[in-house]
């Protein structure tokens, strides 16, 4: 039983890290095509993604600051997705929640640590009631969750866009944007010139909050059942109405936290253009993560120090285009939606390792 459930674990390691792997030699191969050195392109993408070369220039931090927002979507997305909902509605909840924020940040003024919590709250209350309408939706109109998510972060940008360019723009300038935030509503960072700070650390709690609720408690087992099998969730006495509404909302809430910790850690405010996929980012960081907390932490990461080496340094240092990291990263997807593929070659690897085995014992015992 051990045996199994280790073959299990070490599988769902293996493969996004055989896709991750096949992506980058896919990379390579197209760096070729374009005459550029190749093993002198992955050096710089790497360095770019996870080097430090100083404290006042260390890419690891941005990559990690990067990576904060994506690991809330894509922690979202997984509540979702283990709850048999395909969800994509992230970006909508992110971008409410966002509006929420940037008003609460300089609309209100509260001591400092009590209007940070305040916003927070908030944030996640919106990002989760506009997880629920779509759940609602789906459950008492049996409207399909993907359609219905589309339609919201349609009208979620629609929203953003007119609050910035009219009720919270704070100017006349070219560029819309609301004021500034108060300080007593910004997350600390922890090093100056860096805006790494306790944004990441919310992330890294929500990780294991997550985890620990979906794994470790009987609300997440009847999510995970209700996900896995609704008929073996109905003759367990599992309500899939009832633990598809609570995912849509709990689902909401990450999202929601996410545009919460974008404003008051990063962008202080919110401004035209605002909404740059973060969402879509974090159900890439699910698929890749195999629905898994853990994995969706460790891929949010490598997702981010992609982008940000095609970035800095494809594209500034040696001219390839940025676009590349973005190429790559749906490749990876793609091969990961190939695991059937990978699946075979493990298990002939397996094979052949258990028959070489047989062989040697029956030849030592001869």
């Amino acid at each position: 039983m051990k045996d199994k459930k280790f073959q299990k674990i070490l599988d769902a390691i293996l493969i996004p890290v055989l896709a991750i792997l096949s992506g980058l030699v896919l990379m390579g191969i197209m760096i070729a095509l374009t005459g550029k050195p190749v093993w002198e392109s992955y050096g710089v993408l790497f360095s770019k993604a996870f080097g430090c070369e100083k404290v006042s220039n260390c890419a690891i931090l941005t990559t990690l600051e990067r990576a904060t927002p994506i690991i809330l979507t894509g922690l979202s997305a997984v509540v979702a997705f283990r709850s048999g909902l395909f969800s994509i509605g992230q970006e909508g909840q992110y971008l409410m929640a966002s509006i929420a924020a940037g008003w609460l940040g300089y609309s209100i003024h509260l001591p400092n640590g009590v209007h940070q919590s305040v916003i927070l709250v908030a944030c996640m209350a919106v990002g989760a009631i506009y997880g629920f309408i779509p759940g609602v939706l789906k459950v008492k109109l049996g409207v399909n969750e993907l359609l219905s998510t589309i339609v919201l972060n349609s009208i979620a940008t629609l929203i953003i866009e007119y609050m910035v360019q009219f009720p919270m723009r704070a100017d006349v300038s070219t560029t819309a944007h609301s004021p500034i935030i108060d300080e007593t509503a910004q997350l600390a960072t922890f090093l100056p010139g860096s805006k790494w700070g306790v944004g990441f650390i919310i992330a890294v709690v929500a990780v294991i909050v997550v985890f620990i609720y979906l794994w470790k408690t009987k609300s997440g087992y009847e999510q995970r059942m209700a996900g896995q099998s609704k008929r073996f969730a109905l003759y367990g006495g599992v309500p899939s109405d009832k633990a598809a509404i609570r995912a849509m909302i709990i689902s909401g809430a990450l999202a929601g936290l996410a545009g919460a910790v974008e404003v008051m850690g990063v962008h202080r405010r919110i401004m035209t253009g605002f909404s740059t996929g973060l969402g879509f980012d974090g159900v890439t960081a699910a698929i890749l993560g195999q629905t898994h907390p853990f994995g969706v932490f460790i891929v949010s990461i490598l997702f981010a120090g992609l982008e940000l080496g095609a970035q800095l340094g494809l594209q500034l240092k040696l001219g390839i285009p940025r676009e590349l990291g973005a190429t790559i990263i749906g490749f990876i997807i793609l091969f990961v939606a190939a695991s059937k593929f990978y699946e075979g070659a493990i298990d002939s690897v397996r094979s052949w390792f258990s028959k070489s085995k047989k062989v040697k014992a029956k030849e030592g015992g001869d």
